[in-house]
């Protein structure tokens, strides 16, 4: 039976409609995904141009603050009958201004660096107790003259303490965490130590600080994003510290992280391999 011409037709156009329907569901489906995935970026890319704006825009106020107090100081010093005493006051904030202009630009170059790689690991034999009692006696005196007490603990023997690491970089890390503890920690006393688990050492930095909402942890490693927090508004400092840090213990091979809640202090924690 030969099939009516009418209906072959139909079919024809029928098949034609379908294929052309499909094709525009599909096409606007992927449309829609596509445009979606455009929408995510363009948000990432705002709240990152946001971000780095308010990182720019506390590195001025960083850098300008010193600045303004080498100035002003300058100029005081000029003042007639200045007691020696005004005038070694003043020399010393002039000093303090620039020891603060220096340690932010070396942040910035040392971040940089990093970020270009152009920093490597030097892993040579290294005492992580000599390193810990070398910062003990570093940071007492700063902690001391805020009314804190300053503990640190080695767990291992000396013998066992010596393993291959960059000592450089162990020392920097512990030093940015030592330094925060010290600065968001007014009244109480601030412990760092390490413990050995497993192939890794674990180092932390414990304060009875401000402590960080639960909500910021994850962040607070992100250079752009701790602009934006209170920590960088109740204290001086670029929040560049942690991003070094962090930087740092991932070379090495470690991981870190932060366990705290706001009002309640901050427990800083790291790891590097246990390489004898």
């Amino acid at each position: 039976m030969i099939p009516d011409a009418h209906l072959q037709s139909d079919i024809q156009t029928y098949k034609g409609w379908l294929y052309v329907v499909v094709t525009a569901v599909f096409f606007f489906v992927f449309i829609k995904g596509h445009l979606k995935k455009l929408r995510k970026a363009e948000q990432k890319a705002l709240e990152s141009d946001r971000l780095k704006s308010a990182f720019l825009t506390n590195l001025s106020h960083e850098i300008r603050t010193p600045m303004n107090g080498i100035l002003g100081f300058s100029e005081l010093l000029r003042s007639p009958g200045l007691t020696g005493e005004q005038h070694q006051e003043y020399l010393k904030i002039i000093e303090s201004s620039g020891e603060r202009i220096l340690s932010l630009f070396g942040d910035l170059v040392l971040m940089s660096k990093v970020q270009s790689g152009q920093i490597g690991v030097d892993k040579r034999e290294v005492s992580i107790n000599k390193i810990s009692e070398e910062l003990y006696k570093h940071f007492k005196p700063e902690a001391e003259k805020k009314g804190l007490k300053l503990f640190f603990v080695n767990s291992l023997p000396m013998d066992e303490a010596t393993i291959k690491t960059d000592s450089e970089k162990v020392t920097a890390i512990l030093s940015h965490l030592i330094k925060n503890a010290i600065k968001y920690t007014s009244s109480g006393d601030i412990e760092f130590g390490y413990l050995k688990k497993d192939n890794f050492l674990e180092f932390f930095v414990s304060d009875t600080g401000i402590g960080i909402p639960k909500d910021k942890t994850e962040l607070i490693f992100n250079k752009f994003v701790q602009a934006e927090t209170n920590l960088s508004k109740l204290h001086d400092g670029a929040g560049l510290g942690l991003s070094i840090a962090k930087a740092f213990v991932e070379m090495l091979g470690g991981k870190i992280w932060v366990e705290s809640e706001e009002h309640s202090g901050a427990t800083f924690y790291f790891t590097i391999p246990y390489h004898l």
